[in-house]
């Protein structure tokens, strides 16, 4: 992609496997604050390599489709300053985000499981989990084989039209760990998820797996009805006292919030529902309405 400056990007595609049989493609660093993705991406490319000769199918990778975002560490396009997150399906003749948009769709399109690699939302701490659809089953019974906590079937909301995942009726959004770093659990978590996934669509055999079938985790079903955001209602430093994934009763303290120049305690932040802590904030700074946290209601 040619840049104002005359300089060039090139977003890659790393290709495993032959033509017979699926096709699945992995996208990630859509958004370059979300370099767990990318490294689980990169991991599952790097295993691939050393077991390609027993793939029957193709896995289609593109570890960074925003390079310029992901040097920065940064959510938006430099210099344009846009979220590519909202730019999809794209436009040929358009900007050279608009245009990378349009391209990665094009090359994208047609494959058989569409995955699609982030990390945590900035400032939080968040469970791994799978984002599908709400309404189709087939990708949220495939989700449950990806070594997740949640499989969480979502209802499309307004911005949805203009993301990546929206393009592909039937992608698996997989997500989780620290906003804009990296952990190590969860990384491996995900990769294992992916590497399930392709065993599942039948391009990696069983028997190639690094790790136990019998370890990964069996994952909540739950729709957005299940989901709970909770939010101050006032402003202060939101220090947590729940842990991620831990069960809470409803009622129960989740984290206090207190006056940042005297520390003087102003509430405790309390769980409405009885469930799970799905995710947490780590960023204390907050003010009136910002959500510190999801709990999600077991079944």
């Amino acid at each position: 992609m040619e840049l104002p400056s005359g300089d060039q990007v090139s977003v890659f595609r790393r290709r495993y496997g032959s033509g017979a049989g699926p096709r699945v493609a992995v996208v990630a660093g859509i958004r370059g604050d979300a370099p767990e993705g990318i490294r689980v991406a990169h991991r599952v490319a790097g295993f691939l390599a050393t077991v390609e000769e027993q793939l029957s199918g193709v896995v289609d990778i593109y570890p960074c489709a925003n390079p310029l975002a992901a040097e920065q560490g940064s959510r938006r396009w430099p210099f344009f300053d846009v979220d590519l997150n909202r730019l999809f399906p794209g436009r040929i003749h358009g900007h050279p985000p608009d245009r990378t948009a349009h391209a990665l769709c094009a090359d994208v399109r047609g494959a058989d499981l569409v995955i699609e690699l982030r990390g945590a939302r900035p400032s939080f701490r968040e469970a791994p989990q799978a984002h599908v659809r709400q309404r189709h089953k087939a990708s949220a019974e495939l989700a449950r084989s990806a070594n997740v906590s949640v499989v969480w079937s979502r209802t499309p909301g307004p911005v949805a039209p203009s993301t990546f995942a929206h393009q592909f009726a039937g992608s698996i959004v997989l997500e989780g760990g620290s906003g804009n770093r990296l952990t190590d659990a969860v990384g491996r978590d995900l990769r294992d998820g992916v590497l399930n996934l392709l065993t599942v669509m039948g391009i990696l055999p069983e028997a190639a797996l690094p790790f136990p079938w019998a370890a990964l985790q069996r994952p909540l079903c739950v729709t957005d009805e299940q989901v709970f955001r909770i939010r101050t209602e006032r402003s202060g430093l939101f220090l947590p006292t729940g842990e991620l994934w831990a069960k809470v009763e409803k009622g129960e303290p989740i984290g206090d919030l207190i006056e940042p120049t005297t520390g003087d305690l102003l509430c405790q932040i309390l769980s409405p529902v009885s469930g799970r802590l799905l995710a947490i904030r780590e960023q204390p700074a907050v003010f009136l309405g910002t959500m510190v946290a999801r709990v999600v209601v077991v079944p």
